[in-house]
């Protein structure tokens, strides 16, 4: 099974099932979206990872969709959008 440490308490925390099931989709738009070419479309679905010793439920987006959101941050960076 998936861990993390928690940022809060350093707890161990478990990765949920599904972004998809019941309220755990959680969303995310860029600010730099006016002109620019997005990497991604819509919003970024993310994670949710419960921590087994303070309850703390957060959400993680997946490193792949991580990466591009990183790469437009740094190309809105250049353009002067951001």
């Amino acid at each position: 099974m998936e861990t993390k440490k928690c940022p809060f308490c350093g707890g161990t925390m478990i990765k949920g099932k599904s972004p998809q099931e019941g309220y755990a989709v959680y969303f995310w738009k860029a600010p730099w979206k006016h002109g620019l070419k997005a990497a991604f479309t819509g919003t970024v679905k993310a994670y949710p990872w419960l921590c087994l010793s303070c309850g703390a439920i957060i959400p993680y987006v997946d490193d792949a969709e991580l990466q591009k959101i990183r790469e437009e941050y740094e190309q809105a960076k250049l353009e002067g959008s951001f």
